[in-house]
């Protein structure tokens, strides 16, 4: 009789056990981790090609979470904590229904920005990240450590292009650039730079605070040299100033491109190229808008708010000039004098590369599509309830006679 198997573990030379397989949320753990740990090293072993110009020496193929930072600054949120982009992405993700319909105007346009910024970086730096961030849900602090190298990038960026705006903008301050600025300005400093009044009434008034600029009033530069102000129509000319043109050519394409033909550029290595922005977006010229304004300014060190001016409102009113749609001429210029074609370098129907605008389109089908679902559920509800208290009254009035209806369902003979 063959002795019964036993039941104890095999020895040093039974079967080996299987490694055990770890879940989905520990595997997330596990690659976050190890992609953290190996890109401090490889940050602290590489070594950044200074140019002076502000343009990204990183690798071209922006593979680590602090070069896709550097590319979140300009085409996605410069403002809103990374933290709370992605968690307002979780939510957004794990929700089976949020009810929009019960937001007010302010916090259902701050959730529709959050929505785009969030869909935006998880798009930039790939599907597995959202992925990734969802099954993070509960690991806050190594959400953190991810967030923190992020913005190290975003951080380095932001530097260096307000050290491009400020180094080359005086260049360009005449649509001439072979008149001379006079007085001479030092492109190494921001001591001489600041407001510049028609009157010194004015230039006292602004100082002592009676006239009060805010991120509400527009500056002269987003307007063409000859154009009139018309406050019946504000919007008439905005963004088509040759100094934003310039400086966008600038610091995307390169410093040397900026005088030259529409699409010039230096190879390879401009900043559009290395974050793989082929087209301009609503959000990219925001951007340069309020980098030209800061590098105007007589402010040498980044803060959000100067006096009464606040960075960050101007940026999303930047923004919301080309919400619904609008303006689309204006990012039809840029692109020409940028990339060179009007619909940029990228085929209309990727809708997926990076830098592309599809999200601001997409937000504005979205609250159309809403809006129409949002009418024809009340009309519906409506005319059930309507109907519903006109078959009560007509009830309510009709005796009840059971005879007719017998004779009515009565089959005939």
């Amino acid at each position: 009789m063959a002795p019964a198997p036993s039941s104890d573990p095999p020895g040093p030379t039974g079967a080996a056990s299987p490694t055990p397989v770890p879940d989905a949320a520990e595997a997330a753990i596990q690659a976050v981790t190890a992609r953290l740990a190996t890109q401090a090293v490889e940050g602290s072993s590489k070594k950044r090609k200074k140019t002076g110009d502000g343009d990204d020496s990183a690798v071209a193929d922006a593979s680590g979470y602090r070069d896709y930072g550097r590319a979140f600054l300009r085409l996605g949120d410069p403002f809103t904590p990374l933290e709370e982009i992605i968690q307002h992405g979780i939510f957004v993700e794990t929700t089976e229904e949020i009810d929009l319909p019960v937001m007010n105007e302010a916090a259902r346009e701050q959730h529709d920005r959050m929505s785009a910024s969030w869909e935006i970086l998880w798009r930039l730096i790939g599907p597995a990240f959202r992925t990734e961030m969802i099954l993070l849900h509960k690991q806050r602090k190594l959400r953190r450590r991810v967030c923190t190298v992020i913005n190290g990038g975003m951080v380095g960026s932001r530097g260096e292009d307000a050290n491009t705006f400020k180094k080359h903008v005086i260049q360009y301050l005449h649509e001439d650039t072979t008149v001379a600025v006079e007085p001479v300005l030092n492109p190494a400093t921001k001591i001489d730079r600041g407001w510049y009044p028609a009157t010194q009434e004015t230039y006292d008034a602004i100082e002592n605070g009676s006239i009060r600029i805010t991120a509400d009033d527009f500056p002269r530069f987003l307007y063409k040299p000859d154009a009139v102000y018309n406050p019946l129509d504000v919007e008439e000319g905005i963004l088509e100033g040759y100094l934003m043109i310039q400086m966008a050519k600038c610091n995307l394409q390169g410093p040397a491109s900026a005088l030259k033909p529409a699409g010039s550029h230096r190879g390879s290595r401009g900043n559009a190229a290395k974050m793989g922005a082929h087209a301009m977006t609503g959000r990219l010229v925001a951007y340069e808008a309020y980098q030209l304004y800061f590098s105007l300014s007589g402010i040498d060190a980044w803060k959000q708010i100067d006096q009464y001016f606040d960075y960050k409102k101007f940026y999303w009113n930047i923004m919301d000039l080309f919400a619904g749609g609008n303006n689309v001429h204006v990012l039809e210029r840029f692109n020409q004098e940028v990339f060179g074609d009007k619909a940029g370098l990228v085929d209309p129907a990727d809708v997926g590369a990076p830098g592309c605008d599809n999200e601001e389109s997409d937000m504005v089908r979205l609250k159309a599509q809403r809006a129409a679902k949002r009418i024809r559920l009340e009309a519906e509800a409506a005319a059930a309830a309507t109907a519903a208290t006109a078959a009560a009254t007509a009830a309510a009035s009709t005796p009840v006679d059971p005879a007719p209806s017998a004779i009515i369902l009565a089959p005939s003979s």
